[in-house]
């Protein structure tokens, strides 16, 4: 294996992609390193505690790369409510429509809750960002309560959608899903 120079975040984009396609249990350091054809012992240069460590790392940039731009976007008083939605909905689609994975926050929700604990912080948070961005846009016309509940459901249909467009390779679950959120304010 020819060596290359590599970052900290360059593995943790790259053990993205894998830990998405393979899962968490069925990920080794074996396989990522072969991912990003580098040695196995330059992860622990990395991530010293291994695996948990690095898909930590992994969850946690989904969270800022992600559903923290939603949140910027959702609180963005120049952009007009209808279109902070519509905006939302074509960042979902860029990032789900063409992977494969789906979403590795709700697959790694399912594999590991039980399990693994130590992600559990880092997966709520995701969630709870990203319900909070659809409540700040939905209470600019429901009262709080509404607002919170409808934020919910969409990201639970979104999700849903996600799953079901990954089970039956059709992208009309997860489109429908995005138009539904965008009808709560018609």
């Amino acid at each position: 294996m020819e060596k290359i120079k590599t970052t900290k975040e360059d593995l943790i984009i790259k053990s993205l992609e894998i830990f998405g396609l393979q899962g968490y249990h069925n990920t080794s350091f074996k396989d990522l390193a072969a991912a990003c054809n580098i040695p196995s012992s330059l992860f622990y240069y990395y991530f010293k505690d291994g695996k948990e460590e690095l898909m930590t790392e992994v969850l946690k940039y989904v969270v800022h790369s992600s559903v923290k731009k939603l949140k910027e976007l959702a609180q963005n008083p120049e952009i007009l409510v209808k279109d902070k939605l519509a905006k939302i909905s074509r960042f979902m689609e860029r990032l789900y429509l063409e992977n494969p994975a789906g979403c590795i926050m709700g697959n790694t929700t399912l594999e590991t809750a039980l399990l693994e604990p130590r992600f559990l912080p880092t997966l709520k948070e995701f969630f709870k960002d990203w319900i909070e961005a659809y409540t700040i846009i939905y209470q600019t016309q429901y009262q709080p309560d509404k607002a919170l509940e409808l934020a919910e459901a969409t990201v639970q249909d979104i999700e849903g959608g996600i799953m079901l467009m990954k089970l039956f390779q059709d992208k009309k679950y997860l489109r429908n899903a995005l138009r539904r959120s965008e009808k709560w304010l018609d």
